[in-house]
């Protein structure tokens, strides 16, 4: 399928084997970027297939540890070096409902991604390489121990959902990484590297039928009878907490306020069958709101940075999955609970009156040229239509939510997403 938007142009192949493929071509574009993802996150650790009898259920941190072992080949050269002598920059992340490895290139483009297919396709997995990455994630772990603004995130994800996989850390824990052995990995491996489900994305001046080509030639046929079986354990559509508050060693207090959405509960079908314009559309309608109520540029800002209530722009945003969805707005202040007082009271003036539409339009316009100007960057394009497509959106929906949305939708959003009851605060003070 081909389609055109905004001057780009998108074209997606499914194939035979279940593997799902986007290619942007960009015509003298320098930079060249290829990514292979699988809906295989943190939050995926309890499933079934139709060759299994019983759930499996494995331990916290698996995913996350899969991908750090993938780049370990039998031959002794880890994947890393292997692709960065070959001229390109690779790289690999794990988030709460996919894992995806990457690199950007200008040269050997095509030498390069066959290589990336085939150590993803090929993990080399031993008693002693599993024992010995375990003390590599651990160090991990350990410094997101004594990260303040990872703890002020995973705190209030904590005190917004109560039995939700996404309140454990992406890592897991050095109890949890000490139960893996490299048996649930090939499960958990064979399970999810299944080119049904994973997909590949291609951006930058290729030959798309060149691209094509590696991918049907070097992509292994699908090993499933079905679909893979996801369970998760109920969540209440309630925040599990109002606050939760520690202390570290930093130097001004950090605040985080959360709205729990329970929108994204009326969306999905199962699995990734999602309506791609619908959650474009809110996704768009919270964060205008957000940069309505709390952007730089509006005298909310101006009004708490005069008060010496902050010394910089709060940050804000909106972010939702496959299975839940919330708000942030975070900053720094040594008088954090005038801050968040004063948080409330915007939310509240806001909700009373009706939206300018002058500033509507111009929210709308600076995230729309945010959008345009992405597609300047071969690796936020990418990155954008796997990380998407993992949550039921085509990226290239955005161009035509922009302009369908109305200030009547963003009116709605702010009615019902900042609901106070839905509300929860993460604090971290100074010792």
């Amino acid at each position: 399928m081909e389609k055109t938007f905004l001057n780009e142009k998108l074209l997606k192949y499914s194939l035979p084997n279940g593997l799902d493929v986007m290619i942007i071509p960009k015509k003298d574009c320098i930079k060249k970027f290829a990514i292979f993802g699988t809906h295989f996150g943190s939050m995926n650790y309890k499933f079934k297939t139709g060759q299994d009898t019983e759930i499996t259920v494995v331990p916290d941190g698996v995913a996350h540890f899969l991908e750090h072992k993938l780049f370990e080949q039998e031959d002794g050269v880890n994947a890393l070096d292997r692709l960065t002598k070959m001229g390109a920059n690779p790289n690999a992340y794990t988030s709460f409902n996919h894992t995806a490895y990457l690199f950007e290139c200008t040269e050997n483009f095509n030498e390069v991604f066959k290589a990336l297919i085939q150590f993803v396709q090929n993990p080399y997995l031993t008693k002693e390489n599993v024992e010995k990455e375990k003390g590599i994630i651990g160090q991990e772990i350990q410094m997101y121990d004594d990260d303040p603004s990872w703890q002020l995130f995973f705190d209030l994800l904590g005190a917004m959902y109560k039995n939700h996989a996404i309140t454990k850390d992406i890592a897991g824990t050095i109890e949890t990484i000490a139960e893996i052995t490299p048996e649930i990995l090939y499960k958990c491996y064979n399970t999810f590297y299944d080119s049904s489900n994973m997909a590949i994305c291609v951006v930058g001046d290729v030959n798309p039928d060149e691209v094509l080509e590696i991918i049907k030639s070097d992509v292994k046929d699908n090993q499933l009878d079905s679909k893979i079986e996801r369970f998760y354990d109920d969540e209440s559509k309630d925040i599990n907490q109002k606050e939760v508050m520690k202390k570290m060693d930093i130097s001004m207090p950090m605040f985080a306020v959360g709205f729990k959405d329970n929108f994204i509960d009326g969306i999905l079908d199962s699995g990734l069958t999602q309506k791609s314009l619908e959650l474009a559309t809110r996704d768009i309608a919270v964060q205008i709101a957000l940069g309505i109520m709390f952007g730089k540029s509006n005298d909310f800002f101006q009004k708490l940075y005069d008060s010496g209530l902050i010394i910089k722009p709060l940050g804000y945003s909106y972010t939702f999955e496959e299975d839940y969805a919330y708000s942030v707005i975070e900053g720094e202040s040594y008088k954090y609970r005038k801050v968040i007082d004063e948080i409330k009271k915007r939310i509240e003036e806001v909700k009373t009156n009706q939206l300018d539409k002058t500033e509507f339009e111009n929210m709308k316009k600076s995230m729309y040229g945010d959008y345009v100007r992405m597609f300047n960057n071969v690796s936020v394009v990418a990155t954008s239509f796997i990380n998407n497509y993992f949550r039921g959106i085509d990226t290239s929906d955005y161009a035509e939510a922009f302009k369908n949305i109305t200030i009547e939708d963003v009116e709605k959003v702010i009615q019902e997403h900042f609901d106070f009851d839905k509300m929860a605060v993460s604090i971290i003070e100074s010792k």
